[in-house]
């Protein structure tokens, strides 16, 4: 980061044309970085499950529109063995566009080029959920300061 402020003037602004961003969910989630925090055993990951399975299908979600295509769920604390029983649970059909990793590279170390590996492969992607954030840091120092940091230049 440079010591000198990156500025913009409010005429070039409002004479730049941005890409609407497209939602995801109709009026929650559009594109971008989230994080879906909570204290332990709250159903985190059954939401953020349902989430992915409702954008894989294009079914509504928390009784709201999805943008229906691909939805990547790294679910990096379970087997298959575990999504296959949470999946039976929800009800889910066999969908060819919804993908579970439970293995992954950490972020500054290969995910980043596993992921946009994944989207290149799949031109649809909507969402990629990593679960839990924890299972792809290289810092272990868990911190609010530190989820910026290792974020950070995907939010650029």
């Amino acid at each position: 980061m440079s010591n000198m402020l990156q500025t913009k003037t409010a005429e070039e602004i409002l004479s730049t044309v941005f890409k609407p961003k497209e939602f995801i969910i109709d009026g929650l989630l559009t594109q971008g970085l989230y994080v879906l925090a909570g204290a332990q055993k709250v159903r985190k990951s059954w939401l953020a499950m349902d989430i992915c399975l409702s954008i894989a299908t294009g079914d509504p979600v928390l009784g709201r529109e999805t943008i229906q295509g691909t939805a990547l769920y790294l679910c990096l604390k379970d087997n298959y063995q575990r999504v296959q029983d949470r999946l039976f649970q929800m009800n889910a059909e066999p969908i060819e566009n919804l993908h579970f990793a439970t293995v992954a590279d950490k972020i500054g170390s290969g995910l980043e080029k596993q992921i946009e590996s994944f989207k290149k492969e799949h031109d649809d992607l909507k969402i990629v959920v990593v679960d839990v954030m924890q299972m792809v840091r290289s810092n272990v120092e868990s911190s609010y300061g530190n989820t910026l940091t290792d974020i950070e230049p995907e939010m650029s």
